[in-house]
């Protein structure tokens, strides 16, 4: 039997971070390096300038992917490509430097994002990713008192799932009653009292999820508060289209990694428009009345198309699970049929390890076990499956993961 894994806990988390964005341009300088063979400088100087365009590339965003194709638990192939997301508007040269038949230079570069498919239709592994819609933070409640949308922290997430339980790689669930961030500021890196940055992985765990969908309400206001005062000079400009009624919608939405807190997945979506209900009622955000606005029509569409780009964003990640017990060759973990997984499926076995950076806040690692997990019995949200070798050891214990690509 042959599977395909991916390298290293550092490339996976390379490829889990660099998702493809909306168009941005950027400044960047950086130094690309050439050998002057034969006396052939021209040659060089193009060869100098290509290196740095790469590197400025790469650095504005790149997938990175590896793979490693094993067969009986031998390595038998080992590649790494990189793909870049960026192309050079603009190029400078700063300064240029010959040392020792190195040519240097130092170049500034108008570099800018291109979208690209994340991965070929062929490489999704066609497993579903389990998600849990998180409620959403509002950064100034007093925006929310008219219309009484101070229900948006939990109807918005109630929405947003509605939209996503419709396509065939997620399987969704709501829990708007936990938020991750205290306060809107510094969201999505805001720490924990337990010195993490986030309850991701807290969470993630209890909801048996692989990823967590979040955000953060950042602008509910009007354009023009006196247009909605409740005088009668007031109300006659609101009913003779003097006034300006226009109001702001803007959220902020993140995905995280459930295993590790890392964020892969964020982006701000905002839009203006006219909210034409009277001042004094109460509607409530995503209500039928809500609807019948022509802002509240604006804002369906708006999260319609968040949905459509959190399920991009989610459909060609790699599939994850959780081991929950080990026993001699045998190991059982948190996916089942519900989640696409059938008896002889193949998953790439790794181990998991918490650490501390410098600044005491924990993460978590990867370690390929370079161990194949065959599925031999499977249950609606569980399933089991055997190695070639006991787990004790490999050191395989529970939260340790199955991944496929």
């Amino acid at each position: 039997m042959t599977i395909k894994t991916h390298v290293s806990s550092a490339l996976f988390m390379a490829f889990l971070l660099c998702l493809s964005s909306a168009t941005q341009a950027e400044w960047v300088q950086v130094t690309g390096r050439a050998n002057i063979v034969d006396g052939q400088y021209e040659l060089a100087r193009k060869q100098a300038r290509e290196d740095a365009l790469q590197q400025a590339a790469i650095r504005l965003g790149a997938r990175i992917e590896g793979r490693q194709e094993m067969s009986n638990g031998a390595l038998t192939k080992d590649d790494v490509t990189v793909t870049t997301q960026a192309k050079a508007n603009s190029v400078v040269v700063v300064d240029e430097s010959v040392d020792d038949g190195v040519l240097s230079m130092v170049v500034n570069a108008d570099m800018v994002k291109v979208s690209m498919q994340l991965c070929a239709p062929d490489k999704a592994n066609g497993y579903k990713k389990e998600i849990a819609v998180l409620g959403f933070l509002v950064q100034n409640p007093i925006e929310a008192n008219l219309g009484a949308l101070n229900d948006v922290d939990r109807k918005l997430a109630s929405y947003l799932r509605e939209q996503l339980v419709g396509f065939d790689n997620l399987v969704v669930h709501e829990s708007s009653q936990y938020r991750l961030y205290e306060e809107a500021t510094n969201a999505p890196t805001t720490e924990t009292t337990q010195r993490t940055l986030t309850k991701v992985v807290k969470y993630a765990q209890q909801m048996g999820v692989q990823f967590i969908v979040s955000g953060i309400v950042r602008d509910l206001s009007v354009l023009d508060e006196d247009a909605y005062g409740s005088s009668m000079w007031k109300s006659i400009k609101r009913n003779i289209g003097f006034a300006d009624r226009k109001r702001r919608f803007a959220i902020e939405v993140f995905i995280h990694d459930g295993f590790s807190g890392s964020v892969v997945f964020q982006k701000r979506y905002e839009l203006t428009d006219i909210w034409n209900a009277d001042p004094n009622d109460k509607i409530g955000f995503a209500s039928a009345s809500f609807e019948k606005t022509k802002y509240g029509r604006a804002v369906a569409s708006l999260l319609n198309d968040v949905a459509k780009e959190v399920n991009g964003s989610m459909r060609c990640q790699p599939f994850m699970t959780r081991i929950t017990r080990t026993d001699g060759k045998t190991i059982h973990f948190a996916s089942g049929a519900s989640s696409g997984i059938r008896p002889g499926d193949q998953l790439a076995v790794y181990r998991t390890y918490r650490f501390y950076d410098s600044d005491l806040l924990a993460g978590t690692e990867l370690t390929n076990a370079k161990a194949a997990l065959t599925v031999s019995q499977v249950h609606p949200s569980f399933a089991t499956g055997t190695i070639s070798v006991d787990t004790g050891r490999l050191n395989i214990q529970p939260d340790d993961l199955l991944i496929a690509w």
